[in-house]
């Protein structure tokens, strides 16, 4: 079952409702996990997909924390609340790729599967918690089947991933998908106030988050979450007005680099994803935080929205190609020397 986000609320109202189990913008999951809490009727398995930085992970986090909550419905204050929120919690294990893989590999699935079987040390329900489950691999996908289909009574887990589509159907058709969507942008804006952001610059946050509202805040308490996001910006800014040769020798380097560090490709090419989203919505004249961002009006490219979407279209496949092990070289030279060039800067 896939469960999407009503329209969302008038930026006001989104701005002043106090956010529910702490989590803001996302008040219709957040209903949807409480209401089946009250009614015991907890599903063995959730898929929470949406953009990176969107909320995805502290929704989970948050949902285990409720099912396991000494004061009802979530307090973050008892011992449980408390260790989850570190992710130390024996009952409740965070699952993720390690650093020096490119994978979340049949190995990590195969300890999962052994600890699934054995009693909870002290909580309600074990909880698993798959943070960007698309990096599993395809046997690794396989392997986690039989527990999605077959789960011990009181175990459930919590899946996260950018997009559903790169999860494999048989996967993604065990468990209630909740796709999370942008919020508002009054609520990025308010959540950045209270966390001490002047506002001023919770606007500027907020242009460039885009409706990911965990990106803008883990970038108001972390200059550098800003410092790589300009810097991938101008980096791309450049290849525009760089020649072929230049163009081939990034895509060299960023090839280098997926084989050593592969997020730090996947966030570079989100973030050129989300700038070419921007000069697309800017050239069609639409509003919105994509296109108000100041860094998305620095280019003026030629053929506008034609060459915007071609962009845009572009670095979606070498993201795809990417994670479908396609050679990471060949990928994104592809891509580079398929992107427009910028006919002028405008400071």
């Amino acid at each position: 079952m896939v469960l999407d986000s009503t329209p969302a609320a008038s930026g006001a109202a989104a701005a002043a409702a106090a956010p529910a189990w702490g989590i803001a913008g996302h008040d219709w999951a957040v209903a949807l996990l409480a209401r089946s809490l009250a009614q015991d009727n907890v599903a063995h398995a959730y898929l929470f997909s949406g953009p990176p930085g969107i909320g995805k992970y502290a929704l989970a986090r948050t949902f285990a924390q409720a099912l396991n909550c000494l004061e009802p419905p979530r307090c973050g204050r008892c011992r449980p609340c408390r260790l989850i929120a570190r992710d130390a919690h024996p009952d409740v294990r965070p699952i993720v790729r390690p650093a020096d893989k490119k994978n979340l590999g049949i190995d990590e699935i195969k300890e999962l599967r052994e600890d699934v079987a054995l009693k909870p040390l002290e909580a309600r329900y074990k909880v698993y918690l798959l943070r960007e489950a698309e990096d599993l691999s395809e046997a690794a996908a396989n392997a986690l089947l039989k527990t999605l289909e077959e789960p011990p009574p009181n175990v459930v887990l919590l899946l996260t991933a950018a997009d559903a589509s790169l999860l494999l159907p048989t996967v993604v058709s065990r468990c209630q998908h909740l796709r999370l969507r942008p919020v508002p942008r009054a609520t990025v804006v308010a959540q950045c106030v209270a966390a001490g952001v002047s506002p001023a610059e919770a606007e500027r946050l907020a242009d460039l988050a885009a409706g990911r509202l965990g990106w803008a805040l883990r970038a108001a308490a972390d200059p550098a979450v800003l410092a790589a996001y300009e810097q991938q910006v101008l980096q791309l800014e450049r290849a525009l007005t760089d020649t072929r040769l230049a163009r081939v020798q990034l895509a060299d380097t960023l090839a280098e680099t997926w084989s050593a560090h592969p997020d730090r490709v996947r966030e570079a090419l989100g973030t050129w994803r989300e700038w070419w989203r921007g000069r697309l919505l800017a050239s069609l004249g639409v509003e919105s935080p994509a296109s108000r961002g100041a860094v998305a009006d620095s280019v003026s490219v030629a053929g506008d929205a034609t060459a915007c979407w071609r962009a845009l279209a572009r670095v979606q496949q070498a993201l795809d190609d990417l994670e479908a092990n396609v050679n990471p070289r060949l990928a994104l030279e592809g891509l580079l020397l398929a992107l427009p060039a910028a006919s002028r800067i405008i400071r």
